[in-house]
């Protein structure tokens, strides 16, 4: 009799665990949602608990401070859809390819995440947000170090306007204002910051 009971408890044991990563799969997903319609800072426990269809002491079980919200948001998010490595880039040679390649990755994952980007610039006040961009920040960093280091034999006065030539391109708001704003296609928007990059790359902007 002992024996049965001893092999039925790993099995609840097992069960509890599998009933636990389940919920707290459902409620990631529920804060996900929130954090990308209405923004980490209108995103509430309460609303959590609503959208999961559970009770609010079992999203604090789950998650018992904001960091520990944003966290599970986070890693829900990553899991669906990463965002674009950029050491991939480094496994392409020629300089414009390669920004091109990055750029592709980064206005197509923009497409698809424009609206939780959006809601956190907006909320970048909230401290768990702003600690999430500049670890951004050093991400983009990293991927225009790699996109510029294609370019060889630049002058000091050339690499400072590649790299931020670079960096504009690379960033959120760039694309938000080439496609969203102005109405540019995807290839219309890479095609635009290629001829900018290659501009100042060939001394055509601002070396007078």
């Amino acid at each position: 009799m002992s024996s049965l009971k001893e092999k039925k408890r790993p099995y609840r044991l097992q069960r509890r665990a599998a009933k636990q990563a389940e919920t707290h799969l459902v409620l990631a997903r529920a804060a996900f949602d929130l954090h990308s319609s209405i923004g980490p800072a209108r995103t509430t426990v309460s609303a959590i608990a609503e959208k999961a269809g559970v009770q609010r002491l079992t999203v604090y079980r789950h998650f018992p401070d904001q960091d520990a919200i944003f966290s599970a948001c986070t890693a829900y998010s990553f899991a669906e859809d990463p965002p674009p490595n950029p050491e991939t880039w480094r496994s392409v040679a020629e300089p414009e390819t390669r920004l091109q390649t990055a750029l592709f990755q980064l206005y197509g994952y923009y497409s698809r995440k424009r609206r939780l980007l959006a809601n956190l610039y907006r909320d970048a006040e909230v401290p768990v947000v702003a600690a999430a961009l500049v670890r951004r920040r050093e991400v983009l960093g990293r991927g225009v170090a790699i996109l510029a280091e294609a370019w060889p034999g630049m002058d000091v006065k050339t690499d400072r306007l590649l790299v931020a030539a670079i960096g504009h391109a690379v960033d959120f708001t760039t694309w938000q204002s080439l496609v969203e704003t102005q109405g540019l296609s995807e290839e219309e928007a890479v095609g635009t910051m290629l001829s900018l990059v290659r501009s100042v790359r060939s001394g055509g902007v601002g070396l007078a």
